[in-house]
């Protein structure tokens, strides 16, 4: 049983990155059309933050979700859960156990504002702008442990701007970042 959940974790694993790769590539190619339908974002933060929590428990990390129920969007539903996905994943992955790790949800006349915030190693101004394109990695000591492709952030942001948003990294470095 237990090699069968291993293979099992595996595959869906490599599924995850190849469609990553596919996106980033319809998006690049102009060709990523969204499916758009009505939702509540506060209900998808709600799935995603469940999706999270048994990692976040394992770190010694504290969740912190201020989310409100907010007014209905129009976002392709696949997309905005992959984007909170991807940014939750990453304030785990690179925030010290005891740290906190964040979600906030602000509706504004214009929109709803995501901030996704953690108490974690923190980017450099440098690398910020770096690690908003396509498999980049930034090769500091503190993040040699983690593992990825460097996809995450520009297919969050592409995501993003392809639904007509903003995307907006601030960081320091040792005190955490705060992804908007």
């Amino acid at each position: 049983k237990e090699y069968v959940k291993d293979i099992l974790f595996s595959g869906q694993h490599l599924l995850s990155l190849i469609n990553d790769i596919l996106d980033m590539s319809k998006i690049e190619a102009g060709k990523m059309t969204l499916n758009t339908e009505v939702m509540y974002i506060h209900e998808m933060v709600g799935q995603v933050v469940r999706m999270i929590r048994g990692r976040a428990d394992d770190a010694n990390l504290k969740l912190d979700v201020d989310v409100a129920e907010v007014r209905e969007i129009e976002a392709d539903p696949r997309s905005v859960k992959q984007v909170l996905l991807n940014l939750l994943t990453n304030a785990v992955k690179f925030t010290p156990e005891n740290g906190t790790v964040g979600i906030e949800l602000i509706q504004k006349a214009t929109g709803i504002i995501v901030k996704v915030s953690d108490t974690g190693i923190g980017i450099s101004q440098e690398n910020i702008e770096k690690l908003a394109k396509p498999f980049e990695q930034v090769n500091d000591d503190a993040k040699k442990q983690a593992e990825g492709t460097g996809l995450g952030l520009a297919l969050s942001k592409s995501l993003v701007e392809l639904h007509g948003g903003n995307f907006k990294i601030e960081s320091t470095v040792g005190q955490g970042t705060t992804v908007i």
